[in-house]
């Protein structure tokens, strides 16, 4: 008999997800382009329906709401006149979603559900990250002074849980790969001088200049350190924007070697997907490397949602693995990667019962860690009741 870890009891807090959108809207092609990374249309158009997590989703979505899943159009009109506060309050409810961390960076302010609507909504306990690179380049279009700008990075980063963060969040990843280094004066105000070339041709920036770039991180890194507040990093899966190559976690060894940085807890998201093993890795030999398990995002199939657990549990400290969705803009999202990761969690430490490596108990005690405790003691939030 296959024993199975039945985790519906605990309240699970989202150590990595974003902001659900104010708007819900009908519209077919935007719904599906939640469900690829892709820029291209024709993702969404013709291939979207045709993967595993979309086809799971819209099954579970059309039974919570009594509408056939075939029958996409009438759903999304369902969803659209509920809207997003009864979206929310309906599905985080059903999913036992006890806390969620978001990252404020995207999506943007002006289009989320604002942090006392969603939490009116759910009834959730709350905490926002900063995303460093999205506030990095809002300040270089302010600063024409390289001088200035490294102090007004430093004001920005201080006393970080007054201005109501709880930690910072970096997509280097995204811009300049994870190998974060230190480099020379002249090579940083070079790179600072290219930087606002760019705002002066176009009037914003992205941040894709390394040497600039790895040097604001540093002084986010500093704070971190001093403050003892954690920085996730994106690692691993994402859009097309992502050299994937560059977006290992290995890249962060410098980070993690890194003696003041000691003090600093370095979240891995996404499982790190593909490179599942590697972060599981880097959290069984690094005091401060925590893993995040993400259950909606990337879009991946049960088997393969499973396979990254067992990789991430198999090597990893229970202590060390946290589970969250990243779901974003649609509240579907958070909740089925809540009710996902439950049963995959559950799943495999229910293997390691039966591979005599825990007894039940002890397999129940590592559920609570992975869906709420780890989280909860990282970011302040209130652990579940043993």
């Amino acid at each position: 008999m296959t024993t199975f870890i039945d985790l519906s009891d605990v309240p699970v807090i989202d150590n990595h997800c974003h902001a659900v959108e104010a708007v819900q809207s009908a519209d077919p092609v935007l719904w599906r382009a939640r469900f690829t990374e892709s820029p291209d249309p024709a993702m969404g158009a013709g291939h979207v329906h045709h993967t595993a997590f979309y086809q799971r989703l819209m099954r579970r979505a059309g039974t919570f709401y009594g509408i056939a899943f075939e029958q996409e159009d009438e759903i999304l009109r369902h969803r659209e006149k509920l809207g997003a506060a009864a979206l929310v309050g309906s599905l985080f409810r059903d999913a036992r979603i006890g806390g969620v961390v978001i990252d404020t960076g995207y999506p943007a302010p002006d289009r989320a559900m604002s942090p006392s609507a969603l939490v009116d909504a759910s009834g959730t306990e709350y905490v926002a990250l900063l995303r460093l690179e999205v506030e990095f380049q809002k300040l270089i279009v302010l600063h024409d002074d390289f001088d200035a700008l490294v102090s007004a990075v430093g004001d920005l980063v201080y006393q970080l849980r007054a201005k109501g963060f709880g930690g910072f969040k970096s997509i280097a990843a995204y811009r300049t790969g994870l190998a974060i280094e230190r480099w020379d004066d002249a090579s940083v105000r070079h790179a600072f001088g290219s930087a606002r070339a760019e705002v002066a041709s176009s009037g914003n920036v992205r941040l894709g200049y390394k040497p600039l770039l790895d040097t604001l991180l540093h002084i986010a890194f500093e704070a971190a350190a001093e403050q003892r507040l954690p920085v996730q990093f994106h690692v691993g899966y994402g859009d097309p924007d992502v050299d994937i190559r560059q977006a290992s976690p290995l890249e962060l060894r410098a980070l993690f070697e890194e003696p003041a940085y000691r003090s600093m807890p370095i979240v891995m998201l996404h499982g790190c997907w593909p490179y599942f093993r590697e972060g599981a890795y880097l959290a069984a030999v690094y005091g401060n490397a925590y893993l995040d398990v993400s259950y909606s995002i990337p879009f991946l199939s049960r088997s393969e949602m499973t396979s990254m657990t067992r990789a991430a549990l198999g090597a990893a400290p229970f202590s060390k693995v946290m589970y969250s969705s990243d779901g974003v803009g649609i509240p579907e999202m958070h909740w089925m990667g809540a009710i996902e990761g439950r049963h995959a969690i559950g799943t495999v430490l229910g293997e390691m019962v039966d591979a005599g490596e825990l007894d039940e108990d002890a397999a129940g005690v590592a559920g609570r860690m992975i869906l709420n405790v780890n989280a909860a003691r990282l970011y302040g939030l209130t652990e579940a009741a043993q």
